[in-house]
């Protein structure tokens, strides 16, 4: 049998969410989560007191990637967009694109006039691609302390003859936090 060429066309779609949609959330999205895990975090979404709205793409019945915006529980103009997923066969056709867009939409429709995602230093493609959706980067710095690990301990800072140098002034509210 011969190689046949199709053209096949079908319409994307990018609405809410709705409990139906847990099934094909879990097989096109998420098939590394149980149904079950999948079903109720959709639940949670759309209960009423959520302050998330998830979106999904659709085509021909399917939702075949969803996003999800959350409202900021300090600032309500400041939302987290994330669990963008779509299922492999539609990642070329732009899906991706389809519902970042119709997230920016929906939060300002909700009065939202920021969104931001967190995102690790290690996922270089990922931050590219928010760059391409117009995302910028702001300067953050992150610190952690390990509970229930003793702390290595601190060099002191000597110079050359082995005495002891003051730290620098690094000035500031954080450093008269520090002081007092």
């Amino acid at each position: 049998m011969a190689n046949q060429d199709f053209n096949l066309a079908g319409a994307l779609t990018v609405r809410s969410a709705a409990k139906e949609d847990a099934a094909h959330l879990h097989s096109y999205c998420f098939p590394e989560k149980t149904k079950t895990q999948v079903t109720k975090e959709l639940d949670a979404d759309l209960a009423e007191e959520s302050q998330t709205h998830r979106l999904v793409a659709e085509v021909g019945g399917y939702p075949i990637g969803q996003i999800s915006i959350t409202r900021n529980a300090v600032d309500p103009e400041i939302a987290e967009i994330g669990d963008l997923a779509v299922s492999a066969p539609f990642r070329p056709l732009g899906v991706a694109d389809h519902l970042v867009a119709a997230a920016e939409a929906a939060a300002a429709e909700d009065g939202i006039n920021t969104l931001e995602i967190e995102l690790p230093s290690s996922e270089a493609n990922v931050i590219q691609r928010y760059k391409d959706w117009g995302f910028t980067e702001k300067p953050l710095v992150v610190l952690q302390k390990a509970l229930g690990e003793t702390p290595a301990e601190e060099e002191e800072d000597t110079d050359e003859d082995g005495e002891e140098n003051e730290a620098a002034d690094t000035g500031g509210e954080q450093q008269n936090l520090l002081d007092s």
